[in-house]
């Protein structure tokens, strides 16, 4: 059975009255006897998550070698049954091994206090609803504990947002601050959280997912990826000016693709989020293809990686196209946002483990260079669920962080050529890439 330690117990182990010990003397008619008494739990007192209970076994000793009984002097804080002792609830627990004396010797006594703290609460659950705005239809509020127990919902911020329940409703521009409460019980110390919302004209802070560009092989946060990096298509290329200003992904053909053809689907390049800057954190170490974020480069909390969404809402970026894609029957491009969230028992032939893929397909409105913003939570959709069910995606986003973006043109340019011949797709991004 497993049990989380909550604290360190406060021991008071000694043969002095002011801790409850004893020992017999002759004036008891036989000789003295000592007893040792360690601390249980080793140092360490815990409060099993009911219905389980923490127990230790007693193993106090006589110097006589005769049989020693335990018996709980606080029996609803901790009860005794032979030698095993049980932690049924926070608080001070006493207990006393004695030895009734025998063979000559007289009996002796001692007593161990130990203080058990109440565990503490971790937030499992407690999403963002992110930005709302002045009036919005009432959100429904919803947070969990680890301790199970219920959570009542307070606003620190009366004037922007009112609670009632588990429901709150917007009242003017500013941040709104709701808090969780949790009161606690004979187990679980009391807690709090706070989630910040912001409404209407208040903004959320930037989140950069890439605030420019090193070269063509990576941003100023990690590193870039395309097919013209491996050997599916020759003519895919990335160029980065020296200011890193921007960034542009072409694609061409010698003549009009075809879905028949093998890299048809080569209009596509992809970067990684923060912290991801070497070969090593990518899938597959060969080097062949490095589409994704390997599970186990997450798994270290010192070192995050990714952009982890919190009351952002949208993702926001300026492109531009070429204009004879814009002028070419779809020149739709989608964008994909791949999570730190694995399916550890889908695994691709190499061992890749499946992330879970947001996606969103959007429409431009001109060739030229225009600022987008889509919501996450709106036009995103769960494109890959890895097989697992379930999934929310607010939820998704609030916790697991995005390691990877990508576009790619839903179909490349296949009606209409440039000036010499050829059937070019591209893509210009210019200016930070960011959530808010």
């Amino acid at each position: 059975m497993k049990f989380e330690v909550s604290a360190i117990a406060l021991g008071c182990i000694a043969l002095l009255s002011g801790c409850g010990g004893g020992s017999g003397g002759s004036g008891n008619g036989g000789l003295d006897q000592t007893m040792t008494f360690p601390l249980p739990f080793a140092g360490q007192a815990m409060i099993g998550v009911p219905p389980n209970t923490a127990t230790a076994t007693l193993t106090a000793t006589a110097s006589s070698g005769a049989t020693v009984t335990y018996t709980s002097n606080t029996p609803t804080i901790c009860s005794v049954s032979g030698d095993q002792l049980s932690l049924l609830k926070a608080g001070e627990c006493s207990v006393t091994a004695t030895q009734a004396g025998s063979n000559g010797y007289a009996p002796v006594s001692q007593r161990q206090i130990i203080v058990v703290p109440k565990n503490p609460q971790v937030v499992a659950k407690f999403p963002n609803p992110g930005w709302q705005p002045v009036g919005a239809a009432p959100v429904q509020l919803a947070a969990s504990f680890n301790s199970g127990l219920p959570v009542t919902f307070t606003s620190k911020t009366p004037n922007v947002c009112s609670v009632s329940g588990t429901t709150m409703t917007t009242l003017a521009d500013g941040m709104c601050t709701v808090t969780a409460q949790q009161a606690g019980n004979d187990v679980y110390a009391a807690t709090a959280v706070d989630r910040n919302i912001p409404v209407g004209t208040e903004k959320p802070a930037m989140l950069n997912f890439a605030s420019g560009y090193k070269d063509n092989t990576s941003t100023k946060e990690g590193l870039l990826g395309h097919l013209g990096n491996q050997w599916w298509c020759q003519q895919c290329d990335i160029a980065v000016p020296g200011d890193g200003s921007s960034l542009t992904f072409t694609t061409s053909f010698d003549s009009a693709p075809q879905p028949s053809d093998w890299n048809y689907n080569s209009a596509s390049f992809w970067m990684f989020g923060a912290g991801i800057l070497d070969a090593s954190d990518l899938y597959s170490p060969d080097g062949t293809y490095q589409f994704g974020v390997k599970a186990s480069a997450l798994s270290d909390p010192s070192k995050p990686k990714g952009a982890q969404i919190d009351i952002q809402s949208g993702l926001h970026f300026n492109l531009a196209q070429n204009p004879e894609w814009f002028g070419a029957a779809n020149n739709k491009f989608n964008v994909e946002l791949t999570l730190g969230h694995f399916n550890l028992n889908k695994v691709d032939a190499k061992g890749n483990a499946c992330a879970v893929t947001l996606q969103a397909t959007v429409q431009p409105a001109a060739a030229a260079a225009a600022d987008y913003s889509i919501g996450l939570k709106d036009q995103f959709t769960i494109s890959q669920t890895c097989d697992l069910t379930g999934l929310d995606l607010w939820d998704e986003l609030q916790h697991y962080p995005v390691v990877k973006l990508r576009f790619t043109a839903v179909q490349p340019n296949a009606q209409v050529a440039n000036a010499s011949g050829k059937y070019v797709t591209q893509f210009k991004l210019t200016g930070p890439i960011y959530f808010q």
